[in-house]
């Protein structure tokens, strides 16, 4: 297991430029499958689940080159239809080739998604959608033999906003029959950017961004040039790093609109802002404050995956701060290990109380998801001493070698592998 060696207490500052967006690349890679000629992607992020949806292309038969952040996919010989087991168990967003499969094939293979254990994400609310749309489906140890001889479009309702489930409706959708409408769909940025790039390749797609997303099936995708936008949860790290340790902040290459939530969540801790067209300044106060509460939720909600972060920085915000988690019920489990830092943090249910502090020490912590193992070394950036905060692996999955990008702005952090 590979860990980080942090010495806090080092305000980190300057100027950074956001990278492309995990969340945005993952569905889009699995969609260049519906492509029938030559995709380039630019600003790719450089992370493990990046490569690892990389090495899922080349396993079916694509051609794959990665140039800098610039991948080419030639999809055009894709010669297998399965997602090897091992391969799904690393990464929840393998669940996404399904839907581009059966477009493409209309046939798949695949093993139940594994990544972060967050909490119970079900698939089934992709799979009665796709067997609405003509999908056959049978489980047999543990693997799922999905084919479509028919895709036909569906107005399909969904009980959740679930991201997941609206991407792979939309991948499917796109060459199917007739008109399919996604009802009470996700509205994340990334999916928008997901219809972006359809929408590039010749699909016609209507609505994204709103609750309801119309798509008219079409018979062929073709090729497209396509850059990754920028990656709001990466912005949003940066700056609860940068409030937590006393720095000045310049992002660039952002959109406001997509980070609105988490900036209104800093302003309240007493943070400062100028904002203009694709950048942003941050200053902190002296003195972080709460008093305040926060609650989870599809976008254009409280991000959950900035919930861990948040937590981390209102560790030292003086009063108290309530935060409820009502997508995954597993997402406080950094709580108990921002406590060992010296942290005051009650947990009931999903809901978290957290008193601000003194400050905080450090100390010898874990993370075992992303975001959580992210949360850890930006409070070890602020604590007093030194701080080893294991799992490094979790955090290469969505942060692309962010102890260098931290040492660049004036943090003190080492990867030890």
């Amino acid at each position: 297991m590979g860990y980080y060696l942090i010495e806090g207490g080092k305000p980190i500052s300057g100027e950074f430029a956001v990278r492309g967006s995990k969340n945005a690349a993952l569905p889009i890679l699995a969609a260049t499958l519906l492509a029938e000629d030559e995709v380039v992607l630019e600003n790719c992020p450089l992370i493990r689940d990046f490569y690892l949806t990389l090495d899922i292309l080349r396993e079916l038969g694509c051609r794959v080159e990665l140039t800098g952040r610039t991948a080419v996919i030639d999809t055009r010989q894709i010669q297998d239809v399965k997602i090897r087991e091992e391969t799904v168990q690393k990464m929840r967003s393998s669940i996404l080739f399904l839907g581009a499969l059966l477009g493409r094939e209309r046939k798949a293979i695949l093993g139940h998604p594994g990544g972060c254990a967050i909490g119970e994400r079900p698939i089934d609310i992709h799979l009665k959608a796709f067997e609405k749309m003509g999908v056959e489906i049978i489980e047999e140890d543990g693997l799922f033999y999905c084919e479509a001889p028919h895709i036909l479009g569906y107005h399909i309702y969904l009980n959740y906003p679930s991201v997941g489930a609206t991407e792979n409706i939309l991948l499917l959708a796109v060459k199917a029959e007739g008109v399919t409408v996604i009802h009470n769909a996700a509205r994340e940025p990334e999916i928008v950017a997901l219809v972006r790039f359809l929408r590039a390749c010749g699909a016609e797609i209507y609505g994204e961004g709103t609750p309801s997303i119309m798509i008219e099936g079409v018979k062929k995708l073709h090729g497209a040039y396509f850059s990754i936008p920028f990656d709001r949860i990466e912005a949003g790290t940066f700056l609860c790093a940068s409030a937590m340790t006393g720095g000045e902040l310049y992002l660039t290459g952002i959109e406001k609109n997509d980070i609105e939530t988490t900036l209104e969540a800093l302003v309240k801790t007493g943070c400062q802002f100028n904002i203009e067209a694709e950048r942003i300044w941050m200053k902190p106060p002296k003195e972080l404050k709460s008093g305040f509460s926060l609650v989870t939720g599809p976008f254009p909600g409280f991000p959950t995956d900035m919930q861990p972060l948040m937590m981390s920085l209102l560790t030292l915000a003086k009063g108290t701060c309530m935060i409820s988690e009502t997508v995954f019920e597993a997402r406080f489990r950094h709580a108990d290990e921002l406590c060992r830092m010296g942290a005051d943090i009650v947990i009931e249910d999903r809901v978290a109380q957290i008193k601000g502090c003194g400050g905080l020490h450090g100390a010898e912590v874990f993370g075992r998801d992303l975001r959580g193992g992210a949360a850890l070394l930006i409070a070890a950036l602020a604590a007093e001493g030194k701080s080893t905060v294991y799992g490094s692996e979790y955090v290469e999955r969505g942060y692309e070698k962010i102890e260098d990008a931290l040492s660049l702005l004036g943090g003190n952090v080492r990867l030890m592998e």
